[in-house]
């Protein structure tokens, strides 16, 4: 789309959330480290990453993200918390502490595997996606705890099985939870996929009741795992449950992609934006892109340039004052090389190309 730059093989790195970012102009604070819960009576100990905006004290809304599962054991034992650092990255920027946690038996937390009872002879998924909602909420109470959190202001959002596990987890209508975000969610045994997608829209039935914080389904329409016949089923069921939910199904992702949590965050995340203002929670201010819009004398693409804002870091935005046109560059793996792609792109139309925004911020030599 021209005013800006869609780059997303160099960008794809950051996109998967595989390694680390300066913050740029958005100072931000990150935490590694181990969440303590207690899941039937029994301490454990869950991979944990923080990030939230490195400013003055006070409380802040809590996003707490969890991840999918891998069909290998060998895979998950190789998650990390840090894979989901862009996301948790992007959260924070809308004035989130993002919370990633990492499932009991994946990564560095505790195991074993919860969910090794579940089988083709035996697809019953409900005992297992109410192990991991119960884990969800244990991880949100011990959260919630925290001096720096807003106890009452928590959204949660998973990938796949994990998108799953905060459907569930909306169930139990835990204190402070106002919304759920569920990307791909779902769970399928490779053996019987189509014998445990019933088992999923079954289980999925089970949920019966009203009053459950509303939810942000995002689906693609070629996903592999979750076919839209599947996914219809599923959402069917829950509406008729008493579920509150909105909708999304992107057409066009390519290559068909199950994966788009971290590999498509440019696509849900203004789709996330738009939810989080219906739901009156924290994101960047739509009167934001009006404003910086009308201070650097655009004349051009204003819905281009609105867009920007809900794009993934770290991402730049340059301008030139004497021809009213910007373009942009998100998902470098630098604020650097941000700055520098952007200035790049910028420079093919105008001679005097300046930066003006650093991930949703102005250089910190305007502020």
């Amino acid at each position: 789309m021209r005013g800006c730059s869609y780059r997303v093989a160099m960008a794809l790195l950051v996109l998967l959330g595989l390694s680390p970012c300066p913050a740029g102009a958005q100072e931000l604070k990150e935490e590694s480290g181990f969440l303590r819960v207690k899941i039937g009576g029994r301490e454990s100990r869950l991979e944990m990453l923080i990030v939230k905006p490195d400013g003055p004290g006070g409380k802040l809304p809590l996003a707490l993200i969890t991840h999918g599962k891998s069909p290998s054991g060998l895979r998950m034992s190789d998650m990390r918390a840090a894979s989901y650092s862009g996301v948790a990255r992007d959260l924070a920027r809308r004035g989130w502490l993002a919370a990633v946690v990492v499932r009991h038996g994946f990564g560095q937390s505790d195991g074993p595997f919860r969910g090794e009872g579940v089988s083709c002879a035996a697809p019953d998924l409900a005992p297992r996606i109410a192990d991991d909602a119960r884990e969800m909420e244990a991880a949100l109470g011990a959260l919630r705890q925290r001096p720096d959190v807003d106890p009452e202001r928590a959204l949660a959002i998973g990938e796949s099985a994990g998108g799953l596990a905060v459907m569930a987890l909306a169930r139990e209508r835990p204190p402070g939870l106002r919304g759920v975000v569920n990307v791909a969610g779902g769970l399928v045994l490779e053996e019987c996929a189509e014998k445990s997608r019933d088992a999923l829209v079954a289980a999925v039935a089970g949920w019966r009741g009203a009053g459950y914080p509303p939810q942000l389904w995002i689906y693609a329409q070629n996903d592999e795992l979750f076919p839209p016949a599947t996914v219809d089923r599923m959402r069917s069921a829950a509406l008729d449950g008493g579920g509150d939910i909105r909708f999304v199904e992107f057409n066009d992702i390519k290559p068909p992609e199950h994966l788009i949590f971290n590999r498509a965050r440019m696509r849900w995340l203004p789709e996330l934006d738009n939810s989080l203002r219906a739901w009156k929670l924290p994101t960047w201010p739509a009167e934001l892109a009006r404003t910086e819009f009308a201070r650097l004398g655009l004349s051009e693409r204003a819905p281009v340039f609105e867009r920007y804002f809900s794009m993934p870091g770290e991402k730049a935005l340059a301008y030139s004052p004497s021809k009213g046109l910007f373009r942009y560059w998100f998902g470098a793996p630098t604020i650097e090389q941000a700055r520098r792609n952007a200035l790049q792109d910028c420079g093919k139309a105008a001679g005097d190309c300046l930066i003006a925004l650093e991930n949703n911020a102005r250089p910190k030599a305007e502020q």
